[in-house]
């Protein structure tokens, strides 16, 4: 019975035993029960003593107590258990073989837990993914100041106060911030002298700043813009993080471009269509569609092998790519079969056509990179001087005004494509000489 002792005071100092434990605990003292009252019926030289002879018996007093309980106490402490195990329905966490390690915890220490002591406790912690912390020591005092002020000297330095924009003449070494669209496919008009023009349409999607980096803090000032939305659940919590802490909505595009001083803007303003005006030039960047893995004749143009005689399934091969010993390598920069497409691409100069400020659409003549749906970089063109840029009424440092009430603006040509044919023009003449 010691076995049995030692187990129950276990279970009752323990928090950790399994209900297995606690069920095999109450199969042994039951069947020690059994054995004890089966060695009391057959003692008496084989045969058990009377009814009478039970009674008359004076109880001998014994040298160590017994610490079986009697048969019916036994019988009853199993009814009372079976009762509360399964009479009331609980849920998981309240099972003893399913313990809360927050239970587990406020009962014992994880600064007192050792794997000597508490094996069960530590393997139940590591099943829910808990790990023992380690003890911390405090610094000495002289490590402890240098820490601290090398700390406040690398604290981050606030942001200074922006004012909100207003118009403003632009100079000579002014830099606009750009905006973020999205390529919503191609279209043709036709301007007033009846010529088609192909145009790209560019929806810009909630562009707003959502970032200000400074000369004591970044090195350079420049703005950080977004655009798009997305949820919470869909980016990092570092992502998420930065967008909280700045104040602005969640966007699914971000990019940085630098600026002069007097063309920042305060976080939360928003770039429209309105930005741009027709008849100025901009600089488009965007990624070219994917093709996949090409071979040379699709990704590089080749003429390919002769298609009818002396050769034979290698009518689309690269051909020869390298010498014999002599260079013995294939040089770098090769061309042969390989990934194509989804590279990053800039159109320099594009013309902006017509700009839609209600909807935020902007119109650029010709095409641009990338498939439906992509988005793309827009900046003013950094081959356009001053001179020009001052031809057209371009905000600075962004449009102040109310896009929604901005009328459409379209572009118009200066100069008719066929004015040369309206008259009669000889652009070769033959100049006579006299006498012949």
């Amino acid at each position: 019975m010691l076995a049995v002792d030692w187990l129950k005071q276990t279970w009752q100092s323990r928090a950790g035993v399994s209900c297995e434990l606690v069920r095999a605990v109450s199969t042994l003292s039951d069947s020690a029960l059994n054995t004890s009252t089966k060695q009391q019926s057959t003692s008496g030289c084989g045969s058990s003593p009377s009814v009478s002879d039970r009674s008359n018996q004076e109880p001998q007093p014994s040298e160590q107590p017994s610490t079986v309980p009697h048969a019916a106490e036994a019988s009853a402490l199993r009814r009372q258990r079976h009762e509360h195990d399964f009479a009331a329905p609980r849920s998981r966490s309240q099972h003893t073989c399913h313990r809360d390690p927050l239970s587990i915890l406020k009962q014992t220490s994880p600064r007192h837990l050792s794997s000597q002591q508490h094996p069960h406790q530590h393997q139940l912690l590591r099943h829910y993914g808990y790990a023992t912390p380690k003890e911390k020591f405090p610094m000495p005092p002289d490590v402890q100041a240098i820490v601290d002020d090398a700390i406040a000297a690398h604290a981050k330095i606030p942001v200074p106060h922006i004012p909100p924009p207003k118009p403003s003449p632009m100079l000579p070494d002014s830099h606009r911030v750009g905006c973020i669209a999205i390529k919503a496919g191609m279209t043709q008009e036709w301007d007033e002298h009846g010529v088609r023009v192909p145009l790209t349409v560019l929806w810009v999607d909630e562009c707003e700043v959502v970032g200000v980096n400074t000369p004591e803090r970044n090195g350079r000032w420049a703005l950080q813009v977004g655009a798009g939305y997305t949820k919470q659940k869909s980016m990092a919590l570092s992502r998420a993080g930065f967008f909280l802490t700045q104040g602005v909505p969640f966007k699914k595009k971000v990019h940085e471009w630098p600026v002069s001083q007097d063309a920042v803007l305060p976080i939360g303003t928003h770039i429209t269509s309105a930005h741009y005006v027709p008849g100025q030039r901009v600089d488009v960047t965007g990624w070219t569609k994917f093709k996949g893995f090409q071979g040379v004749m699709k990704r590089w143009g080749f003429k390919g092998l002769p298609a009818t005689r002396g050769v034979s399934l290698a009518h689309r091969s690269p051909g020869a790519i390298g010498g014999r010993q002599d260079p013995g390598k294939v040089w770098k920069g090769q061309k042969l079969p390989g990934h194509m497409g989804n590279e990053r691409r800039t159109v320099q100069n594009c013309l902006v056509y017509k700009v839609d400020s209600a909807r935020n659409l902007l119109y650029i003549r010709g095409q641009l990179p990338g498939p439906v749906g992509r988005f793309v970089f827009l900046r003013d063109a950094v081959r356009n001087t001053h001179e020009f840029r001052s031809k057209f009424a371009i905000p600075f440092p962004a449009f102040c005004g109310d896009p929604a009430a901005a009328p459409v603006a379209v572009y118009k040509t200066p100069k008719d494509p066929y004015l040369m044919y309206r008259a009669e023009t000889d652009y070769f003449p033959i100049n006579w000489k006299k006498g012949d």
